[in-house]
């Protein structure tokens, strides 16, 4: 096995409560010498079911760092699918920039997610299923719903068909998380 380099290095710890609540706090920083990190954040598997989406943060179209212009902070109620952008070419879509409370709701379960400021995406659909494939009509569900909670995450500009994404759109090299996670059974 070959070795890697650690890229983060820091302190994460978890505090699970009685009633369930999880309590999460990173403090982390990035090596110097690598470049940033497109994300830095929690990937969470729900059961599909978890469709129904309420969230406090620049919406309702998919907004990032560098792309919110369109968007305002408001509450807002969508579904895991209405969140999902059809582009030709798979890629990274509907993240919600600066969110401070988002809820995940199925016939069975509540999950409340707070923090200071942090993006938020649902999908039914992987990054790694979004970025092997070539072609929308391609991409297969996979039976869960996908939560990505990111403390950081650069913006889109890539300079894969225009500029040079501008340095202060890139992710930092200190890393301070907090989210606090409450899941509740409804039936």
């Amino acid at each position: 096995t070959a070795y890697l380099p650690a890229v983060v290095r820091g302190r994460v710890q978890w505090l699970v409560k009685p009633n369930g609540e999880i309590a999460l706090t990173c403090d982390a920083e990035r090596r110097e010498q690598d470049s940033f990190l497109p994300r830095f954040g929690l990937r969470l598997f729900l059961p599909g079911g978890m469709d129904k989406v309420q969230y406090f943060g620049f919406g309702p179209y998919e907004s990032y760092v560098d792309k919110r212009q369109a968007s305002c902070k408001h509450l807002y109620s969508t579904t895991v699918k209405a969140m999902h952008e059809h582009y030709l070419k798979p890629q990274e879509n509907g993240s919600h920039y600066g969110c401070t409370y988002v809820q995940l709701a199925g016939p069975a379960a509540r999950l409340h997610v707070t923090g200071e400021s942090f993006s938020f995406s649902a999908s039914p659909y992987t990054q790694e299923e979004l970025t092997g494939k070539a072609h929308a009509y391609e991409i297969e569900p996979c039976g869960s719903t996908v939560v990505c909670l990111d403390a950081m995450m650069a913006g889109i500009g890539s300079n894969s068909c225009g500029p040079v994404l501008d340095e202060k759109y890139h992710t930092g090299r200190k890393i301070g998380f907090s989210l606090t996670l409450v899941p509740e059974k409804t039936c």
